[in-house]
This record gives C-alpha cells, sequence and structure tokens, in this order.
C-alpha cells in the first residue's frame, strides 16, 4: 500500500518538474522574442499571490517611452501561457500609469513600467 502511495507522490513531483520546465521555457522564448528590437526598452513585472492569481506583466517601449507591445499571462497553474495585451499599446508610460488600479495585473504592469523607467534614467545619465 505505502509503496503505491510513495510511487504516486513520485510520479505527481516529477509531472510538476516537467510542466513547470515546459512553462519557464514559454516564459524564457517570450522574453527573447520581444527583446529583439533594435531599439527601445523592455520591462518585465511579477505580482505574486499567495492564494489567489498571479501576474507577470511584460512591456516593450519604444525610446520615447510609447507602448509598442505588451503580454501577460495569468494564472495558478503551469499551464497558463503568455497573451497579447492590446489596451496599453500606443500609449505613453505616464498615460498608463495614471489609469492603473490595484488588482495583481496592474500591479505587474506597475513594476514593469518602473523597470522600464530604471533604464530610460540610467541611459539619461549616461549621456551626460
Amino acid at each position: 500500500m505505502w509503496g503505491w502511495v510513495i510511487a504516486i507522490f513520485a510520479g505527481v513531483w516529477l509531472l510538476q518538474l516537467l510542466l513547470t520546465r515546459v512553462q519557464m521555457k514559454n516564459y524564457q522564448e517570450t522574453i527573447k522574442k520581444l527583446s529583439n528590437r533594435s531599439s527601445g526598452y523592455l520591462g518585465v513585472g511579477i505580482q505574486k499571490q499567495k492564494l489567489g492569481i498571479g501576474a507577470i506583466a511584460i512591456l516593450v517601449t519604444d525610446t520615447d517611452g510609447k507602448i509598442v507591445e505588451s503580454q501577460i499571462m495569468k494564472g495558478v497553474t503551469v499551464f497558463s501561457r503568455f497573451q497579447a495585451f492590446h489596451q496599453w499599446d500606443g500609449m505613453a508610460l505616464e498615460e498608463v500609469k495614471e489609469r492603473l488600479k490595484d488588482d495583481s495585473l496592474d500591479a505587474a504592469f506597475l513594476m514593469a513600467i518602473e523597470k522600464i523607467e530604471n533604464q530610460m534614467e540610467k541611459k539619461t545619465n549616461l549621456a551626460f
């Protein structure tokens, strides 16, 4: 009896490891695809929840800070995948920040925006 319980537990654990690896591969491929631009900035925001749905937001902007592409991943399982998110396309970062609310997806977008702003600031400081 205990042998079967241990075998099932080990099988479920190995399945979780495999599915996590597949999800990480999807994450890496999405980042690689979105960072393949000649200019601009990329920011990734992650909002983890202890209980509930977590979110990852990836924003790509041009050199002026206008959003040219974004992708989101929301979910609680390893079956979640990135999806195109067009709501902010063409908008400036400041305009998007004004429209954000307090849910987990908006918190992920805010983190991504802050990372892009940090990159822009560093580039500006290097120019002087």
